[in-house]
């Protein structure tokens, strides 16, 4: 079955939610690690999904953006390329397109799916600088999905596709910061090329941030404790902060500018 619905002639008798907690649940967790689990409590909620994922297509290159399975199910795509750009091409800018079919119990078992048939809701809409496709998949047993259902994730696909394409830009800019504290010595090298803090004051704060206790400092460095805390204090003075957790802001703030430094000149040149 396929329903081709154009957003701008559906009709706005029925209430997106009964207390749009569940797709509130969704934008308030944009950028966050459980972003995609929330997309499959709503998809689940709706209509007792047991699998979602969506994909975008932009300049021709498809993207996996979100996948999320309750235990039972793949924890991968489920759909060919082939099968998601079919179905993009057949939905206009600002139209929602949805096609739901079965998918036999073989079919099911080579998607990676527990015994028994599913059946699968996609759910595909068009901006106009990238298209969305968004697979709905549900154990076959349940209920067939009532026209209600169908219409409430028809009235929420806009606000779903801009909560992932949101989400997908966050976590796809996002620094990596794992080299920015994984080595002691370019911990050290950053902190003192860009203060004025003495020597002992930069490698002392360089192993604050690295992590090592005020006793590990000691014995690193050869000094007593009491002249690590008079280090620290001295430092955190000079830097106008008062915790440890203020000294980290500081560093990522500072490593992230010095390491963007080049890239703007590589880009001027």
């Amino acid at each position: 079955m396929t329903i081709t619905l154009n957003a701008a002639h559906a009709p706005t008798d029925r209430p997106v939610l009964q207390d749009g907690s569940a797709l509130s649940a969704i934008v308030e967790s944009i950028g966050a690690h459980d972003f995609a689990e929330r997309v499959l409590s709503f998809a689940a909620a709706v209509v007792g999904a047991d699998h979602c994922a969506a994909y975008q297509l932009r300049g021709g290159e498809l993207s996996l953006l979100v996948c999320a399975n309750l235990e039972a199910a793949p924890a991968g795509p489920d759909l060919s390329a082939y099968e998601i750009k079919r179905q993009l091409s057949m939905v206009a800018v600002d139209a929602v397109r949805i096609e739901i079919a079965g998918i036999p119990e073989a079919g099911a078992r080579a998607c990676g799916f527990a015994a028994g048939r599913r059946q699968r809701i996609l759910v595909a809409t068009r901006k106009a600088d990238a298209a969305y496709c968004l697979s709905i998949v549900r154990p076959a047993q349940h209920d067939p999905a009532q026209d209600m259902d169908i219409e409430l994730l028809r009235r929420t696909a806009g606000i779903l596709v801009s909560a992932i394409a949101k989400h997908n830009d966050l976590v796809a800019n996002k620094p990596n910061l794992t080299p920015a504290l994984s080595s002691l010595p370019e911990i050290e090298e950053c902190v003192l090329s860009a203060t004025d803090l003495s020597r002992r004051e930069g490698e002392v704060c360089a192993r604050i941030l690295y992590g090592l206790s005020s006793y590990g400092i000691a014995l690193d460095l050869g000094i007593g404790k009491e002249s690590v805390m008079t280090y620290r204090k001295r430092a955190y003075l000079r830097l106008g902060i008062g915790s440890q957790r203020e000294l980290l802001i500081w560093y990522l703030a500072l490593w992230s500018a010095t390491r963007s430094e080049p890239e703007a000149a590589a880009t001027l040149n």
